[in-house]
């Protein structure tokens, strides 16, 4: 087991008041030790180990501190190392003064869990489709604030991918006149496909056709009818992920 420095701080005392005194006696001794208990000047049990005779080890001291600690940490409070000549340390400890600390808990470091995965994308061809009366001014190609909302959705739907091809259809009811009507789909088809573009949608190409009331998907002979086929459809290919 690694013995670690115990900080003076830790302490609180200078070192030269470390121990009250060695409790005074030896309480335990071997051919290659010595050992005392000693009280420190905060009320703390230390141990002191010696090994100073010539057939003794730092090593010998080392293995006495950690069987005293057994599976606590031993933090060392002071030591003397053997001195070489002209008294310089040679970092060979021959004196340790000790105290057993149980041991710290590991602190884990903090893990931030990893980003849930992009939703998937959706590479099928759609078509959607837009109401003239509740997306339009009546008999008009201006966008009311439903069929903005209604095309920001759209292009929010599509962010992630390139569309291949945007094809969008006007369609009329069967009222007024085939050239009338072939006018106003297309101006309401035309209408999509500039808010489309402006707005920031990813299509390669653009296809816009105005039917007028050629292609009906009710019969034009009732009210509720007529109301379907006022429209404007909007159908993708070729979606790829970007």
């Amino acid at each position: 087991m690694k013995m670690r420095l115990l900080p003076a701080s830790a302490l609180a005392v200078p070192l030269a008041a470390l121990f009250v005194a060695a409790a005074g006696c030896t309480t335990a001794s071997g051919p290659l030790h010595n050992l005392d208990i000693v009280t420190l000047a905060n009320g703390t049990q230390a141990y002191r180990v010696q090994c100073l005779g010539l057939l003794e080890s730092s090593k010998a001291c080392m293995k006495k501190v950690n069987e005293i600690c057994g599976d606590k940490q031993p933090l060392r409070v002071s030591a003397v190392d053997r001195a070489a000549s002209g008294f310089v340390p040679e970092n060979d400890p021959r004196e340790i003064m000790f105290i057993c600390q149980a041991p710290q808990p590991v602190v884990q470091p903090h893990v931030a869990p990893p980003p849930p995965p992009p939703p998937p994308v959706n590479t099928q061809p759609q078509t959607i489709t837009l109401n003239a009366d509740a997306n339009f001014a009546f008999d008009k190609s201006d966008l009311l604030p439903a069929g903005k909302q209604a095309l920001d959705q759209f292009i929010q739907q599509s962010d992630g991918v390139n569309i291949g091809t945007v094809v969008i259809n006007g369609h009329t009811d069967s009222k007024g006149t085939k050239a009338y009507n072939d006018r106003l789909s297309l101006r309401r088809a035309q209408s999509v496909r500039n808010y489309l573009q402006s707005h920031g949608l990813h299509a390669g190409q653009y296809e816009v056709n105005g039917y007028g009331f050629s292609k009906p998907v009710a019969s034009n002979a009732s009210a509720e009818g007529r109301a379907k086929n006022r429209r404007v459809e909007i159908q993708t290919s070729g979606i790829t992920a970007r």
